[in-house]
């Protein structure tokens, strides 16, 4: 019978995606199916002889997507075939006839490379194994200046972020990174939202994490990865896409390090080591970073509510103070079984300490009879400490065969132990009109979790220039929070309670790519299934509860390549983001007894179809421009639904209550552009733009119809001047226009940073200043509204700072942005490849 439930969940799945496009975008289908076959099909067949390689960084030996690889006869440098490089660096130019030939790669940035190959009936495949390329250089005078990689480049189906050139970040955390990043915000939470929404995966170094983006070190960051659209090969998890946040890993010969110390205004410190040391088959790696972040802020609220013809004013305003201190290693080694075979063992333990105060001082009235109500006017007086302890353990597994180029075998298991032990004090203050009487009260916060994963991948290449990739994937995740609440004098209700919860996803995909001259497609198909298990140990409705669930999870990429230097890519994918352990916690919180959260066993997954359409132009000299098209259809939306009309069954008194409600569904379509250049020898800017509008539609229980929407416009523009060949001057604009939600708005971001970067000491060291939010105007403020009800909350987080930091580099390790040499000091290279 299971079985049976199971197939009838799979044909519900394909009839929903028919009736989605066949409703909606039925022209894609067409053009899909007649773009897919009428493909070439002489592309399959066998050619006179073949090229095949791969492209890498010489820097840190990271792949270089999308680059051009000619080949030019020998005898007059005349065009004989190319080809471009995938996503892995890997090239293939294939029917080339026998003969003697120059390949040639350019990549925008790099100098160009030429290596002498020569085809023949004794060798008619020719493998070239790895080619390296050194970023270029132009020679102005006696002086040689070198071209860099781009702050922001952008590869269609994802952008690529080179943290290392982003100053504004020096000294910060993945947070402040991530600030910075084309179309994402990141709130005074640490909450980010891609596009407007906030469901997106957070991986590091391509696995999903738990960790908090304020426990990351900016330090340790060597790219952030946005992919807006992703294949089956990634977890389905995630509406919105996932971020990618690429940690540094030097692998020079010998031993290398970075030691950085910096300060920031008002008690902020922040200290940390990278070394590595690699021989032979060993390459061994570590860091440490230790972080004391001291903050304060303030917030309010107004808020007027009528019902039955009473109409009450809710006032709170409130300020505080956070200290927090982490300690972050990270500890690790390679090791090469085999020249085919790569072991790699990581352990990252995290420990981390809180202390915070708060004061909220609240006055509610009915201003329709003049009266106040006592429990709303109180003076509330906070303390927060907490510790927290997380590591995660990593083993990977590589195997590649040299006689087959392109075939892979990877594995991962990946085990996450957290532990956070947290109280909260807090006095309390009644005001009334005889006297003031004061109460206590003490809330501990005991949570656990286990969290496991292990992943198989399989590349095997069909042919000369397709492949097909399977991979399976099993998650575990455990939760157990402990809460206990106490309070003199006592309440009528104990809202002490224990909540466990079980998720295990069972995951199953498989890709097939090709190229068909200037086409290339790529299909894939991922199947996931989903138990989940939650119960409560008070009595509440839906305290305990099981859920399963069995989905399928197309994507697909058609891309063109106009020319050498320009692609247009059509990409598609469902995803899904389910709820998470605290949304399903059926339990009313009610440690702020004006603003209750109350979770929702109920809730079901969204999900949403995600269409693009890209397309990328080169300029060479460092100039490039890109613009994506999208459009996303989101169903069973999740989202916050404030009710400030709840009657409290504890106290008897009407209070708000917030909670998450799937109400309907969400649409977003719009225009997003990435371009860059270098407006003379000294001066590069890069800009991000985008627009698009975000339409919320739906009913919920306090409001019978819901249809809110907007034009949200954002802007990025990060501006480098190098007026000396050691000196960085750069400056940073991020603007954010108001984006709907069910109920309201977030409002209006905007925020400038500066920093300035001297290399010292024959550029082994560094020194650094940065200023943040320099006009001091980042603020986190969003209106809510529906009938009967409006209120506005406003936050401001501490964000003017002043940092100063020192960095110094030993070893082999390079500065981020460090210069060459002089004109006589160069190397003679006539190749071009490293």
């Amino acid at each position: 019978m299971k079985l049976v439930g199971e197939r009838k969940g799979l044909r519900a799945e394909a009839a929903a995606l028919v009736r989605f496009f066949n409703a909606r975008i039925p022209a894609l289908a067409w053009v899909l199916a007649v773009g897919l076959l009428s493909l070439p099909l002489g592309a399959m067949a066998q050619s006179t002889g073949s090229v095949a390689g791969k492209l890498l960084d010489a820097a840190d030996n990271q792949p270089l997507p999308f680059a051009s690889v000619v080949l030019l006869r020998a005898a007059d440098s005349s065009f004989v075939a190319g080809a471009q490089t995938l996503e892995s660096g890997a090239f293939s130019v294939d029917k080339v006839p026998f003969g003697s030939y120059v390949l040639q790669a350019t990549v925008v940035g790099y100098r160009t490379g030429r290596r002498p190959v020569a085809l023949s009936a004794a060798v008619p495949m020719l493998e070239l194994g790895a080619l390296r390329l050194r970023v270029a250089a132009t020679k102005l005078g006696e002086v040689v200046v070198q071209g860099q990689r781009q702050i922001v480049s952008d590869n269609l189906d994802k952008k690529v972020i080179d943290v290392t050139k982003d100053l504004t970040a020096t000294g910060g955390t993945a947070s402040d990174v991530l600030q910075n990043v084309p179309s994402v915000t990141v709130d005074q939470n640490g909450a980010v939202s891609l596009r407007g929404s906030s469901n997106v995966k957070i991986f590091v170094d391509g696995k999903p994490t738990s960790v908090a983006l304020d426990q990351l070190p900016a330090s340790s960051i060597q790219n952030i990865e946005v992919v807006t659209n992703p294949s089956s090969r990634y977890d389905a998890e995630g509406t919105a896409g996932i971020i990618n946040i690429v940690l540094k890993k030097e692998r020079e010969d010998g031993w290398n390090g970075q030691a950085t110390a910096t300060a920031g205004t008002r008690g902020k410190y922040n200290t940390s080591l990278n070394l590595n040391y690699h021989q032979g088959k060993l390459n061994v790696f570590g860091a440490y970073d230790f972080r004391q972040d001291r903050r304060t802020g303030y917030g309010s609220v107004r808020q007027r509510a009528t019902a039955n013809g009473q109409t009450t004013v809710l006032s709170q305003d409130r300020s505080g103070l956070n200290t927090g201190l982490s300690h972050n290693v990270r500890l690790g080694l390679d090791y090469a079984i085999t020249p085919e075979q790569t072991l790699t063992l990581t352990v990252q333990p995290r420990f981390n300490t809180q202390r915070n105060r708060e004061d909220i001082i609240s006055s509610q009235e009915n201003i329709t009879t003049n009266m106040p109500i006592a429990l709303g006017n109180t003076n509330r007086y906070n303390t927060n400490a907490g510790t927290a302890r997380q590591a995660d353990f990593s083993l990977d597994y590589r195997r590649l065969w040299p006689a087959q180029k392109r075939r892979e075998l990877t594995a991962n298991v990946v085990y996450t132990p957290v532990l956070s032990h947290i109280v909260v004090n807090s006095a309390v203050d009644y005001r009334n009109d005889v006297a003031w009487t004061t109460g206590h009260q003490s809330q501990t916060f005991d949570d656990q979790a286990d969290l496991a994963s292990a992943q198989l991948d399989y590349v095997m290449p069909l042919g000369e220039k397709g492949r097909y990739e399977l991979g399976a994937k099993s998650i575990s995740r455990r939760y157990d929070s402990d809460y206990l609440f106490t309070s003199q004098p006592a309440q009528v209700f104990d809202p002490s309670n224990r909540y466990v919860y079980h998720e295990y996803i069972q995951a199953a995909y498989g890709t097939y790519a090709n190229v068909a001259g200037a086409f290339s497609y790529q299909l894939g198909l991922r199947l996931e299934q989903t138990n989940t298990k939650g119960d409560q140990s008070t009595d509440v409705p839906n305290a305990h509860f099981t859920r399963s669930y069995l989905n399928l999870f197309p994507s697909a990429v058609l891309a063109y390549d106009l020319s050498q230097d320009q692609r247009v890519q059509l990409s598609y994918s469902r995803r899904v983001q389910r709820p998470n352990a605290d949304e399903l916690n059926p339990f009313t919180d009610r440690s702020d007894p004006l603003n209750l959260r109350t979770g929702n066993a109920t809730l079901m997954p969204e999900y949403v179809h995600s269409l693009e359409l890209g397309d990328q132009k080169f300029f060479g000299a460092g100039s490039s421009i890109s613009g994506t098209a999208f459009y996303r259809y989101e169903q069973n939306t999740i989202t916050n639904i404030r009710d400030p009309f709840f009657l409290d069954p504890v106290s008897n008194t009407r209070v708000t209550n917030n909670t998450r409600l799937n109400i309907g569904h969400e649409i977003s379509y719009g225009l997003e552009a990435v371009g860059s250049t270098a407006l003379t020898s000294i001066w590069k800017i890069s800009v991000n733009t985008s627009a698009f509008r975000r339409i919320i539609q739906g009913s919920a229980p306090t409001n019978t119809d819901i249809n809110n929407s907007n034009f949200v416009y954002t802007g990025r523009l990060n501006s480098t001047v190098s007026p000396t060949k050691l000196l960085d001057l750069q400056l940073s604009a991020n603007y954010r226009s108001p984006v709907v939600t069910a109920q309201g708005s977030r409002l209006t971001q905007f925020s400038m940073d500066f920093a300035a970067k001297q290399n010292v000491l024959k550029e082994k060291g560094s020194i650094t200043l940065r200023v943040s939010d320099l006009l001091n105007t980042q603020q986190f403020n969003f209106n809510a509204y529906g009938p009967g009800f409006e209120s506005l909350t406003r936050n401001k987080r501490e964000s003017r700072i002043l940092y100063l930091g020192f960095t110094y580099r030993f070893g082999n390790a390079k500065a981020d942005n460090s210069r060459p040499k002089r004109k006589d000091e160069q190397p003679e290279d006539t190749r071009g490849f490293e």
